[in-house]
């Protein structure tokens, strides 16, 4: 499903603003819109996003590449992390009954990369909204938006 520019455009800037980055910068929302119009999420898909966004963030596939984020300790970095990566990935491709809200928490715990785990895992949780449209909200909402109604949907199960 194809997604207007617009669309991703405010996307983005929400997605950055809960980084803290006040801006769309170069290329992301070209990266974004490629990531969302392809037809699977692909492990080097994903790095070409966040090749983008944060140019200096590299898959944690090797060992010491470790991470905490805030009282979070994210597995260690380690051939592990490409493997567990990419077994979500597909999981996502192929399981119509993983939920968007649990594929991102699943990513966020996995952490992969040194950085940008935050933008890289809401653009993925995006393809699944957009792809998979499992809730009725879609992307016009916003991503807090629809995460708050996901977040309650899923606790009342």
């Amino acid at each position: 499903m194809r997604v207007s520019s617009g669309v991703v455009e405010r996307f983005l800037a929400e997605s950055n603003l809960i980084e803290g980055i006040k801006e769309v910068r170069a290329g992301e929302l070209e990266a974004a819109q490629e990531f969302l119009n392809g037809e699977i999420p692909s492990l080097s898909e994903l790095q070409k996003f966040v090749g983008v966004c944060e140019p200096s963030a590299v898959l944690r596939d090797k060992k010491g590449l470790n991470v905490r984020v805030g009282n979070h300790f994210p597995p260690p970095g380690g051939p592990e992390i490409k493997v567990k990566l990419a077994a979500l990935l597909c999981r996502v491709n192929s399981d119509d009954n993983y939920h968007p809200y649990k594929a991102h928490l699943d990513y966020e715990t996995l952490h992969p990369f040194t950085d940008c785990n935050g933008r890289s895992g809401r653009i993925l949780w995006a393809w699944q909204m957009v792809n998979q449209p499992i809730d009725k909200c879609g992307l016009g909402l916003g991503f807090l938006h629809c995460w708050y109604y996901q977040s309650l949907s899923h606790s009342r199960r």
